[in-house]
C-alpha cells in the first residue's frame, strides 16, 4: 500500500460519540486492512469532547449536560476539555507518523497541522498564527484549534474551525471556562474567540473551507489526493453498528454524567497544562493501593497514564517520586505540555491527602481542597503552618454591603466569616491582609517575600488558584490555601470584575475548616 494516498471525504453533521468512532477505527487498521490515510470533514450536535487524560467532574458540568442532553465524549486526543457543535467545522487527519521527529514528535505534528490550517485559513483572507500547543488566533483571539495522538505506526491530528460560536452553552458547560477558553484572564470569553462569520466580509461557503483545508494538508504532510470509493464509505459506516455483545461503539463513547467524589486528589499546574492525580494508599503497608492520573497534556503511549497506574500498585510511598520520574523517564515515552518531575510532584501532593485527613480530622473532600505550596521545599503541611505569619482574606467573601468590602481590615462584627479569620488571625499573633485584586495580590506577595515571610496561610477558590498560579509560585513562599464556597466570579463568568475588584456577588469561607487548619499555627505575641 502508498501511504502517501489520502482519501478525502466529508460525512455531514454527526453526534460527537459517531465522529470519535469513526476516527478510532480507521485508526486503527489505517496502514493495516489496505486502508489509505484519511481526511475527514465533519461536524457534530452540540456535546463537550473531553480530553484523553482527564477526570470529566473536575472538567465539565455535568449535571448542566444532562439536563440539556448535551453528551459527554473522550477524545483520543490529550489536552483540554472543547465545547463543539453544528458552527464549527470539523476537520480529522490520519497520517503515518514521522520515523524522523525525535522525541519533539508531539510538538512538530501539532506545528505541521497548524501550519497547513494557517495556510488554509490566508487563503481565505484571514492571517491567523499558531498559539502552542493548540490555538490558531487572530489578533490574540482563537478562530480553531488542533490536538494530536498517536497509536502504532500513525498518527491523528484533529480539530475544528469556528464559523460562529455559542459562548453562553460553552461556559455552562465547561466547568472552568476561563482556563480553557482564556489565554490571560484579561479579557471574558467573548472577548477570547473570534470566527469566521465575523472576521470574512462575505462568510466562505462550506465548500471553500474544505477546498482550502484539503489542499493545504496535501501540501503540508506531502500526500496524494484520490477519491472516495464506495468501499471507503462503508468503512466509515461500519464502526456504527451493533458489536454483537448487546451495545455498540457508539453508545460505549458516550460517558456518563454521573459524577463520584474520591479520596486523595491533588492537582498541579505546569507550564503548559494542568496535572491531577487520584490515590489510594494503603498505609498500613505504606504503599499504593490505585493510582490514577488524568491532565490536559499530551503523552505518548496514548495509554500512558493508564499503564502507570496499573504499575504504581504495591510500590512504597518513600519511593514513588523517583519511580514515576524513572517510569517517564523512558526512550519510548513522549510528554507535552508536563515533565515526569511535574507528574511525580502531582501524585505526591495527592498521597500527602492521607496525613492531611488524619492531621486535621477532615473528610475526603476537606483535604481535597487545601491548595499546598512548600512541597518542593521538603515542608510538610504541618511544618509550613508551624513557619505561617500571614493570613490573606479575599475581600469577595465580605458582605457586599460592608463599607470594608474593598479596604483592608475588618471590625468582626460578626456579620460574615471573615470576622472569624482576622479573630483567630489576631489570637495567634498573624498579620491578616485582604486581597483586593489581583494586582494587589501580586504586590503584596512580591512584598511579603522581601520581607521574609516564611509561610501563610490564605482562602481563594480553587479556579483562581489555578488561573493565577504562577503569581502564587512565583513567590516562593510555602502557604496552605482553603478552598471558597458560595458565588465565585468563575462560576459566574465573571473574572473580568474579580481582577479589577469590581466583583459584586459575595463568596463564603469554611470557618470549620479554617479553625481546624489554624489549630497548627502557632501563637506569637
Amino acid at each position: 500500500m502508498d501511504h502517501d494516498r489520502l482519501v478525502v471525504v466529508d460525512s455531514g453533521v454527526s453526534t460527537a460519540a459517531e465522529n470519535i468512532v469513526v476516527d478510532r477505527a480507521w485508526l486503527a487498521g489505517h496502514g493495516h486492512d489496505g486502508r489509505d490515510s484519511l481526511l475527514r470533514f465533519y461536524r457534530s450536535r452540540p456535546s463537550v469532547w473531553l480530553g484523553a487524560h482527564q477526570f470529566p467532574e473536575r472538567e465539565v458540568r455535568l449535571d448542566y449536560c444532562e439536563r440539556q442532553g448535551l453528551s459527554v465524549v473522550r477524545r483520543l486526543t490529550g489536552g483540554g476539555t472543547v465545547y463543539v457543535d453544528e458552527q464549527q467545522f470539523g476537520w480529522s487527519l490520519i497520517v503515518p507518523r514521522d520515523p524522523d521527529a525525535g522525541s519533539d514528535e508531539f510538538a512538530q505534528l501539532h506545528r505541521r497541522a497548524a501550519q497547513a490550517v494557517s495556510s488554509a485559513l490566508a487563503g481565505l483572507g484571514v492571517d491567523a498564527v499558531f498559539k502552542e500547543p493548540n490555538d490558531l488566533e487572530v489578533a490574540g483571539r482563537k478562530l480553531a484549534s488542533c490536538f494530536a495522538t498517536l497509536r502504532g505506526g500513525s498518527a491523528l491530528v484533529h480539530g475544528t474551525v469556528l464559523m460562529d460560536v455559542d459562548v453562553d452553552r460553552a461556559l455552562h458547560a465547561l466547568r472552568v471556562p476561563t482556563e480553557k477558553l482564556s489565554a490571560d484572564g484579561l479579557a471574558g470569553a467573548r472577548q477570547r474567540l473570534t470566527t469566521l462569520a465575523e472576521l470574512c466580509p462575505v462568510v466562505p461557503t462550506l465548500k471553500q473551507i474544505k477546498r482550502a483545508l484539503a489542499a493545504a494538508f496535501v501540501d503540508a504532510f506531502a500526500l496524494s489526493p484520490r477519491k472516495a470509493t464506495k468501499s471507503v464509505y462503508a468503512a466509515l459506516r461500519a464502526p456504527h453498528r451493533d458489536t454483537g455483545s448487546g451495545g455498540s461503539p457508539v453508545a460505549e463513547a458516550v460517558l456518563s454524567t454521573s459524577s463520584a467524589d474520591r479520596p486523595g486528589e491533588a492537582l498541579f499546574k505546569t507550564a503548559a497544562g494542568l496535572l491531577r492525580a487520584r490515590i489510594d494508599v494503603d498505609s498500613s503497608a505504606g504503599s499504593v493501593r490505585r493510582l490514577t492520573l488524568a491532565g490536559d497534556v499530551f503523552v505518548h503511549p496514548a495509554d500512558l497514564f493508564e499503564r502507570v497506574g496499573q504499575d504504581a500498585v504495591g510500590v512504597a510511598l518513600s519511593a514513588l517520586p523517583a519511580w514515576v520520574a524513572e517510569r517517564l523517564g523512558g526512550d519510548d515515552v513522549r510528554l507535552q505540555g508536563c515533565t515526569e518531575r511535574d507528574v511525580a510532584e502531582v501524585v505526591m501532593l495527592a498521597a500527602d491527602r492521607t496525613d492531611q485527613r488524619r492531621l486535621f480530622g477532615f473528610t475526603p473532600e476537606q483535604a481535597n481542597a487545601l491548595m499546598v505550596l512548600g512541597r518542593q521545599q521538603g515542608l510538610s503541611v504541618r511544618q509550613i503552618l508551624e513557619r505561617a505569619q500571614v493570613m490573606l482574606v479575599p475581600y469577595c467573601a465580605k458582605p457586599v454591603d460592608c463599607r470594608w468590602r474593598s479596604r483592608d481590615g475588618c471590625p468582626e462584627c460578626g456579620m460574615c466569616e471573615v470576622g472569624r479569620a482576622y479573630q483567630l488571625g489576631r489570637i495567634h499573633g498573624m498579620r491578616v491582609l485582604s486581597i483586593n485584586n489581583y494586582e494587589h495580590l501580586c504586590e503584596t506577595l512580591a512584598e511579603l517575600r522581601e520581607a521574609g515571610v516564611q509561610g501563610l496561610v490564605g482562602m481563594c477558590c480553587q479556579n483562581f488558584f489555578i488561573k493565577r498560579n504562577r503569581a502564587f509560585v512565583d513567590s516562593q513562599i510555602p502557604m496552605v490555601l482553603m478552598d471558597i464556597s458560595g458565588s465565585n466570579c468563575y462560576e459566574l463568568g465573571q473574572e473580568e470584575q474579580a481582577y479589577a475588584g469590581t466583583f459584586a456577588a459575595r463568596s463564603r469561607l469554611d470557618v470549620p475548616v479554617l479553625e481546624r487548619v489554624m489549630h497548627y499555627v502557632p501563637v506569637r505575641r
